[in-house]
């Protein structure tokens, strides 16, 4: 109880307090062919999670939204569900002003953005890293998603030496980017996607953060960043992993508590997560070899509260037999909470003492840890 009242203290404190600016932000669109009454939504990327819809006008539509000073953050839109099309969906980092969408269709391909400072930092970060190096990254997505589609494994394993060599790039010229704009709030959504895809180590991410303007970062990404450090420090390498109960299939709870004594692999996961399903086989492999070694598997899920079919669907599917526990609420499962869990899959492996010994051990790595802990 008093780590998990350090942890409060330690989100209350990375939020600060600080008085409550209000901006009225303005998004209006303008995209050549829009038939009128069509559905357009938006949704904060994490922060408040605001959301709203509107029916679209002939040509266009417009937003009015009310963001406090220190809000800004990134939001993604579409016009109608089909998040199948690529030019159904935009994205943007939204603070202040006017945001400008202008297009000639077919919905928002090809749509420009323009407005405020931010928005032009937005569009420069996205310029800068889209070069030679990663051109191929939305085909290879694609690859990844029909190869998940299929089940072929072997196949989705080959892809993995190419991914990396995209972020590789990718990274290098974020923070390129990110070192060449200090005063910019975009900076700091580019160090919170570094968090999210564990590119840099807390101390890194500190540091880079501790460049960055004092405005540039009074924002949910820097509010954000900020905090994963305070809970670092309560949940990184070393330290004793803090206690939890959660529901497991059947309604009955489940606490850390009671596998204190074996090593334990803590994984989160969903059903809806292409590469959590393509990472299952993996821990399948892990916990049939080692199961019997004083080793076993919690996995968390994060899915959501409409999605306990599909749970209980992919666990079935991917033949996941051991503990399988949620509280079905997306990101916002009170585990995943704890842990600073911000991209899934992602795992921690805990000691018989109960202490943290790594994390995200995936594929060949998980197996090499568990080898060398249980031989």
């Amino acid at each position: 109880m008093k780590r998990m009242t350090l942890l409060v203290a330690a989100i209350i404190s990375s939020l600060g307090l600080y008085a409550q600016t209000t901006n009225i932000v303005w998004i209006k669109a303008k995209i050549k062919g829009l038939e009128a009454n069509k559905w357009v939504y938006y949704r904060e990327q994490g922060g408040n999670d605001r959301r709203d819809s509107v029916k679209s006008v002939p040509g266009g539509f417009t937003f009015k939204l009310n963001i406090a000073e220190g809000e800004g953050n990134e939001y993604f839109m579409s016009i109608g569900r089909n998040f199948e099309d690529r030019n159904s969906y935009i994205d943007f980092y939204l603070d202040k002003g006017t945001l400008y969408i202008n297009g000639n269709g077919p919905l928002f391909k090809d749509a420009k953005r323009s407005g405020n400072k931010s928005i032009e930092d937005y569009n420069a970060y996205y310029a800068f890293i889209d070069n030679s190096q990663i051109k191929g990254a939305a085909a290879l997505y694609e690859e990844e998603k029909d190869l998940y589609k299929k089940k072929d494994t072997i196949a989705l394993k080959a892809l993995v030496p190419k991914f990396k060599t995209i972020n590789s790039a990718r990274n290098r010229l974020s923070l390129k980017w990110v070192n060449e704009h200090p005063g910019s709030p975009v900076s700091a959504y580019v160090l919170f996607l570094f968090l999210a895809q564990h590119y840099m180590n807390f101390d890194e991410l500190e540091g880079s953060l501790n460049k960055l303007s004092a405005a540039a970062k009074n924002n949910v990404p820097g509010k954000s960043i900020e905090y994963s450090i305070k809970a670092n420090k309560l949940t990184g390498i070393g330290k004793t992993a803090m206690d939890f109960t959660q529901n497991d299939t059947l309604g009955n709870p489940v606490s850390l508590k009671d596998f204190r004594g074996k090593y334990v692999l803590l994984d989160f996961w969903a059903s809806w997560c292409v590469p959590c399903r393509a990472e299952n086989p993996n821990v399948v492999t892990a916990y049939n070899k080692y199961k019997d070694k004083n080793f076993t598997v919690i996995s968390v899920s994060l899915d959501q509260p409409n999605g306990k079919e599909k749970w209980l669907k992919a666990i079935h599917e991917d033949k996941l037999t051991w503990t399988q526990v949620s509280d079905l609420k997306w990101w916002n499962n009170a585990v995943s909470k704890m842990y600073d869990i911000r991209s899934i899959p992602s795992n921690l492996l805990i000691g018989p003492d109960g202490s943290i010994i790594a994390k995200d051990l995936h594929g060949e790595d998980l197996d090499k840890k568990l080898t060398e802990l249980l031989k």
